[in-house]
C-alpha cells in the first residue's frame, strides 16, 4: 500500500505516530487558555476618578454655601452714640458695637503682636491651618487631661467670627477650614489680621479693637499702651470674664499671661515686660449708674438726622455729672433714712436752670433694678404743688397778696374741700393762705377765676398734660409728671418767661460734621414779671414760715411749694433759687398710700440736701423780681433731727 501523502501524512510524521497509533490514538490536548489582561489598575483609576468627582462635588457644595468674602474690608456700620455732659465728660456710650475700621499699619506693632503671641504664634508662617500648632495643642490637652489649648489659627477664628455659628459640628469645622484657606488665598496676612482685630468680640457688647479701646480706656486704638493691648488680647479667650469692666483684676492677671507669651516669642524684652506688668491702666467706667435715666431720655429725643446717622455721633448736653451725683445721693440717703417708716419706695428728682437746661435727673431709687423713669413718665396728682398756677391766675385778674379771704368750710357745687389738718384759721391774707396751703382759699380762687382759666394758665407756663377744668383742679386733681411740673415752675424763677426744657446742645459726627445745633428761641413772656414775682413772694413765705420750712436753704434765698395728695399717695416739693429749679416727688409705683408722708417732710428734706450741695461756691443772688434781704436767708447750720421730725409730721 502506497504511503499516505498530504495533510494526514504530514500530521502522522510530525507527531511520530507509527502504524500502531492508528488503532489507538490518544485524546486531543485541550487548547491552552489565553492569558487574562490585568484589570486592577483600571479599577483603581476608576475609583480615583469617582472619588475625585465626589470630593469635588462635596467641596463645591460647601463652597457654594459659604458667604461672600469680597467686601470684608469695608467699614462696618454701627450706631455708636457718645453722650457728654456740659463740660465734655463722658456720661455714657450706647449702641457701640463696632468701632471705626482701623488697619494694622495704623497700630503700634505691639498691639498686633500681643494677639499673635497669645492666640496664634505661627500666624505669619502657616497657610491658614497650622498642623504643628494643632499637634502641639493636642499634646498639651492630653498631658493636662483637659482642653487647655485650642488649635484654631487666627484665620480660622476670623472665619468662625465672620460667618459661622459656634456649634462644634463636623460640617462647621470643615467650613471653617475651607474658609480659612480661602481667606488666606485672597488676603494678605496684614489684611487678615486687620479683619480679625476689627471683628473680634471683647465683651461688654463691644466688637473690634477701636471700639474696645474707646469703651474700656477712652482712647483710640492707635494710642493703646502695651499693658492695655495685653488686656484686650487676653480678653478674647473669655470676653465675659476678662474684659476690663467685668473684672479689672482678672483682666490684669490675664494681661500678664499675654506679656509672658510676648516675651517668650521675642516680641518684647524682659525690661519692657516688667514695666508693662507694673503699669495698671485706668479703666473708663463712665458716669454713675443713675445717669441711665437721663441717657434713655436723651436717646428717645434725638433728632432725625442723628437717629439715622450711619456713623458714630457725639451728643453734647446740659447735664452736670457732679450735680447728678449729688441728686442721686440726696434721693438714696433720704429713702434709706425715712423710706421704710413712711412706706415710700420710690422717688424722683429733676433739676434745671431758669432757662430750662436740664442739669440732673433721678428717675427712681435704682436704675439697675428699675429703669422706668418716674421723673419723665410717671403721671401723678401734684396736690397743693399745683396752687401756684391758681394764685397766678388770680393775681392776673386783680387779686393781691394782702387780700383777705375766709379760710373756712366751703361748698362749691356740692364739693366741700377739707384742709390738711382739718383746721381753719378764719380770715387770712392770700400770702398766709398760700404759706399754710389752705385748700378752702385755693378752691374759692379757682371758682372766682374759673377752672378753665386755671388750666389755661398752667398750660401757658409749661404743663403739657391734659387738665380737667373742674373745681378740684385747685388741689391738683389732674395728673402731671415731675418733669413737667418742675419745668412749669421755671417761669417763676426767671421773671415770667417761657423756658421749654432742653438738654441737647449739639450733635456731631465723630468726623466733626454738625447734625444739630441748638438755637435759643426768642424770649416769650408767659406771665407778667410783676405777677410772677408776686407768686414767688408767696413761695418764699412757704419756706420761711409755712409748710416748706424744711426746704429752706442757708445763706441764699429760696422759694417753693409743698404738695400732698389724698391718702398720702404722693408727696411733693418743687422750689428754686436764682440758679436752679428742682422738683422732688416720693410715692409708690402701685399708688399705695404712704404713712402720713407730706411734701413738707421727706421731699422738702431731699430738696434741701441736694440744693445745699448744688449751690456750694455760688454767690447768693436775689430771686427774680425780688430784692435780697437778710430775712431771705438763714445762717448755715446742721438741720436738727427734731425739726425734721416736726416738719415731717406737720409740714402740710
Amino acid at each position: 500500500m502506497a504511503p499516505r501523502t498530504g495533510r494526514e501524512g504530514i500530521l502522522r510524521k510530525a507527531t511520530g505516530l507509527g502504524k500502531q497509533a492508528k488503532d489507538k490514538a490518544p485524546a486531543a490536548r485541550p487548547p491552552r487558555p489565553k492569558k487574562r489582561a490585568r484589570t486592577w489598575p483600571y479599577a483603581l483609576t476608576l475609583l480615583a476618578a469617582w472619588g475625585a468627582i465626589f470630593a469635588a462635588l462635596t467641596i463645591s457644595h460647601w463652597i457654594s454655601s459659604l458667604p461672600d468674602t469680597a467686601n470684608l474690608l469695608t467699614e462696618v456700620s454701627a450706631h455708636d452714640i457718645t453722650i457728654l455732659d456740659d463740660r465734655g465728660r463722658l456720661i455714657a456710650r450706647r449702641g457701640l458695637t463696632h468701632g471705626q475700621m482701623v488697619s494694622v499699619s495704623e497700630l503700634p506693632p505691639y498691639v498686633s503682636n500681643a494677639f499673635i503671641a497669645i492666640e496664634d504664634r505661627r500666624f505669619r508662617e502657616h497657610f491658614g491651618l497650622d498642623p504643628i500648632g494643632m499637634a502641639r495643642a493636642g499634646l498639651e490637652d492630653l498631658t493636662q487631661g483637659e482642653v487647655v489649648q485650642g488649635g484654631s489659627t487666627i484665620t480660622q477664628q476670623l472665619a468662625k467670627n465672620l460667618f459661622l455659628d459656634p456649634n462644634r459640628t463636623f460640617d462647621r469645622k470643615v467650613e471653617e477650614a475651607i474658609l480659612a484657606l480661602y481667606l488666606e488665598s485672597r488676603y494678605s496676612k496684614d489684611q487678615i489680621l486687620t479683619l480679625y482685630l476689627n471683628r473680634v468680640y471683647f465683651g461688654a457688647g463691644v466688637y473690634g479693637i477701636e471700639a474696645a479701646a474707646e469703651r474700656f480706656f477712652g482712647k483710640p486704638a492707635e494710642k493703646l499702651s502695651l499693658t492695655e493691648a495685653a488686656m484686650l488680647a487676653g480678653s478674647v479667650k473669655a470676653p465675659a470674664r476678662y474684659n476690663p469692666l467685668a473684672d479689672a483684676d482678672a483682666s490684669m492677671a490675664r494681661a500678664r499671661v499675654v506679656l509672658d507669651a510676648m516675651a517668650d516669642a521675642g516680641f518684647i524684652d524682659g525690661t519692657t515686660k516688667a514695666l508693662a506688668e507694673a503699669t495698671r491702666p485706668r479703666v473708663m467706667r463712665g458716669a454713675s449708674p443713675g445717669s441711665g435715666y437721663f441717657v434713655d431720655w436723651i436717646l428717645a429725643r434725638l433728632t432725625n438726622p442723628a437717629a439715622e446717622a450711619h456713623e458714630p455721633i457725639i451728643v453734647e448736653t446740659t447735664f452736670d455729672l457732679d450735680l447728678q451725683a449729688e441728686a442721686e445721693h440726696a434721693v438714696a440717703a433720704g429713702l434709706a433714712l425715712d423710706g421704710a417708716k413712711l412706706n415710700a419706695s420710690q422717688a424722683a428728682l429733676v433739676a434745671m436752670t431758669p432757662d430750662g437746661a436740664v442739669r440732673a435727673m433721678v428717675g427712681g431709687r435704682n436704675y439697675t433694678d428699675s429703669p422706668y423713669n418716674r421723673a419723665t413718665d410717671a403721671e401723678r396728682q401734684p396736690g397743693s404743688a399745683f396752687k401756684p398756677f391758681v394764685y397766678l391766675a388770680a393775681f392776673e385778674r386783680g387779686r393781691k397778696p394782702d387780700d383777705l379771704m375766709m379760710d373756712g368750710p366751703v361748698d362749691i357745687h356740692g364739693w366741700k374741700p377739707a384742709d390738711y389738718e382739718g383746721k381753719f384759721e378764719g380770715e387770712i391774707t392770700l400770702t398766709r393762705a398760700f404759706a399754710v396751703s389752705s385748700n378752702a382759699v385755693a378752691a374759692q380762687l379757682t371758682e372766682e377765676v374759673g377752672p378753665g382759666t386755671v388750666a389755661a394758665t398752667a398750660h401757658r407756663l409749661g404743663i403739657s398734660s391734659t387738665l380737667e377744668a373742674v373745681p378740684s383742679i385747685a388741689l391738683g386733681s389732674s395728673e402731671v409728671t415731675p418733669f413737667e411740673l418742675t419745668a412749669a415752675y421755671v417761669p417763676f424763677a426767671n421773671g415770667g418767661k417761657a423756658a421749654p426744657p432742653f438738654a441737647i446742645l449739639r450733635i456731631t459726627t465723630r468726623r466733626g460734621k454738625v447734625l444739630f445745633q441748638r438755637k435759643a428761641p426768642p424770649p416769650v413772656q408767659v406771665a407778667a414779671p410783676e405777677s410772677a414775682a408776686l407768686v414767688t413772694g408767696l413761695m418764699v413765705a412757704t419756706v420761711t414760715e409755712g409748710t416748706g420750712r424744711a426746704a429752706r436753704l442757708s445763706e441764699r434765698p429760696s422759694a417753693g411749694k409743698t404738695g400732698t395728695t389724698q391718702d398720702f399717695r404722693d408727696a411733693w416739693f418743687v422750689g428754686f433759687t436764682a440758679d436752679l429749679v428742682c422738683g422732688v416727688w416720693i410715692g409708690n409705683d402701685d399708688n399705695a398710700p404712704m404713712k402720713k408722708a407730706t411734701g413738707g417732710g421727706l421731699p422738702a428734706r431731699i430738696f434741701h440736701a441736694f440744693m445745699e450741695e448744688a449751690e456750694q461756691g455760688l454767690p447768693a443772688r436775689p430771686l427774680a423780681g425780688t430784692t435780697l434781704v437778710a430775712s431771705d436767708v438763714t445762717p448755715r447750720k446742721k438741720p436738727t433731727t427734731l425739726d425734721d421730725i416736726i416738719n415731717g409730721l406737720f409740714g402740710e
